[in-house]
């Protein structure tokens, strides 16, 4: 009887010390999903710096663009030079917009998954906390009898 009691306390103080452990963990991951999402900021203002710089940039070789029209036909290579250059800018930019999203998807699934792994936990405490206080009334009924 003493020794399944003693085996139940010891259940009891492995079960915290795992649900300190989960706690723990999930503090952790509290605080590095912050840390991303600071750093998605961060990279999201940059972006947005970056884009605006460029859209003026191409507004600026736009306007060039129309004034080389005007030139002589020997500049006809430049204008198609400035082209390019804006195509590649606005295929840059693209690809900025599209990694941001991929990014901005990737921590909400992260954050979701997160989430449901917080639940899972806080349940399967709760369960063994049911769990515990079930053998706790057994014994309690136990050593009353």
């Amino acid at each position: 009887m003493k020794r399944d009691l003693q085996a139940v306390e010891r259940d009891i103080m492995e079960a915290e010390v795992a649900r300190n452990g989960w706690e723990e963990k999930s503090w952790d991951l509290d605080t590095m999903i912050g840390h991303k999402f600071e750093e998605l900021e961060a990279l999201s203002i940059k972006c947005n710096q970056a884009l605006r710089s460029i859209l003026a940039s191409s507004m600026a070789k736009l306007e060039e663009l129309i004034s080389l029209q005007q030139q002589p036909v020997e500049n006809a290579a430049k204008i198609d030079a400035k082209r390019n250059r804006v195509a590649a800018l606005q295929s840059n930019c693209d690809e900025v917009e599209a990694r941001v999203n991929y990014l901005k998807k990737e921590t909400q699934n992260y954050t979701s998954r997160c989430a449901s792994e917080g639940k899972k936990l806080v349940e399967d405490v709760e369960i063994e906390t049911h769990n515990v206080d079930v053998v706790e009334r057994e014994v309690a009924d136990v050593l009353e009898v």
